[in-house]
């Protein structure tokens, strides 16, 4: 795993000397084909991946089958796919975004509208690919504004606190499992979740936080980029700060 980890440090330093001058928001992204590649309270507590005869791709695929029969609030009931999560059980880097959105919803997949479009070339422009690294949510079902219209679009909420607490558990779990080296927070929603803030993203990003001792960065969610192409500059720093990180071992 280190050898890897020095492998794709010396890629992102050479990347880095590239682009660091340049405006990311004008850059042409590589491919993302091209990459490298508390639980729920029903379930037993999960020693460390790793120990215990623990076998994370088989856990996570225990895990979501639970997620797929869960009924803990109102969003078990209304979804089409709960979106579970998606990338590498061995990823280093774990990203953590809000919910699912429409397309998310039938495709019972993270971040596969435009916002996970942009993503997957954020990946790319700091060497990575949603296969090697993990992409999961809070919440794991669609939050809806009206729930009797599912083939609505526009129809997304973020996540009621009671909604996140129902889910955390998951998540959580999810974590344990895969224990990446960093997690990054995707929007605010996140960020307040996994930080237990009511600080936004603005005063939040640019440092380093704690997560039950993994390190935590928080940037823009990608759709925020959609909305505002002047996130694009900070969210270049937050990546390079990530960049920094891996190379550091």
């Amino acid at each position: 795993m280190h050898a890897e980890l020095a492998a794709l440090a010396a890629e992102l330093r050479a990347r880095a000397e590239l682009l660091d001058d340049r405006d990311w928001s004008a850059l042409t992204l590589p491919s993302p084909a091209s990459g490298r590649g508390d639980e729920p309270s029903s379930s037993p507590p999960l020693p460390p991946a790793g120990e215990g005869g623990v076998r994370v791709p088989e856990e996570l695929a225990r895990l979501a089958a639970e997620v797929e029969a869960c009924r803990k609030c109102p969003l078990g009931a209304t979804r089409l796919k709960p979106a579970f999560g998606v990338g590498s059980p061995t990823a280093q880097v774990m990203f953590v975004g809000e919910g699912p959105g429409y397309e998310e919803d039938r495709q019972g997949e993270p971040f596969v509208g435009k916002a996970g479009q942009l993503l997957d070339k954020i990946l790319a422009s700091v060497g990575l690919s949603r296969q090697a690294v993990y992409i999961a949510n809070v919440v794991k079902c669609h939050p809806m504004v009206d729930a009797s219209q599912p083939d609505k679009r526009g129809n997304d909420r973020p996540p009621t606190p009671d909604e996140m607490a129902a889910c955390r558990g998951y998540l959580e779990a999810q974590i344990r499992l895969i224990r990446p080296k960093v997690l990054v927070a995707l929007g605010s929603t996140a960020a307040k979740c996994l930080l237990a803030t009511e600080d936004g993203v603005g005063r939040l990003r640019g440092r380093w936080h704690d997560f039950a001792g993994t390190p935590l960065l928080v940037t823009y969610h990608p759709a925020a980029l959609l909305r505002d192409e002047t996130y694009k500059r900070p969210v270049w720093e937050d990546m390079k700060t990530l960049m920094r990180t891996l190379e550091a071992g």
